[in-house]
């Protein structure tokens, strides 16, 4: 009989983390184009401001989650 794997909820958290933040900043990113194309300037302002604000805390906050997983599954093995 095949042994399980162990789960690794927190290797699976840190990967659907990861997809959906760069889905999000791939939607960002089609909605800024599309508000330049169609010359909406207060959409392209809220979402440089919101860039500007959030994007570093996002990335370190990513940072900090994949750096987690890479330790925790270090030290399991």
């Amino acid at each position: 009989m095949k042994q399980q794997e162990p789960r690794r909820w927190i290797l699976e958290l840190t990967f659907k983390a990861v997809k959906y933040f760069l889905l999000a900043l791939a939607g960002c990113a089609i909605a800024y184009i599309v508000a330049l194309v169609l010359e909406c300037t207060v959409i392209t302002e809220v979402i440089e401001i919101a860039a500007e604000h959030l994007l570093p805390r996002a990335l370190v906050l990513m940072g900090c989650l994949v750096a987690t997983a890479v330790i925790t599954e270090s030290v399991r093995y």
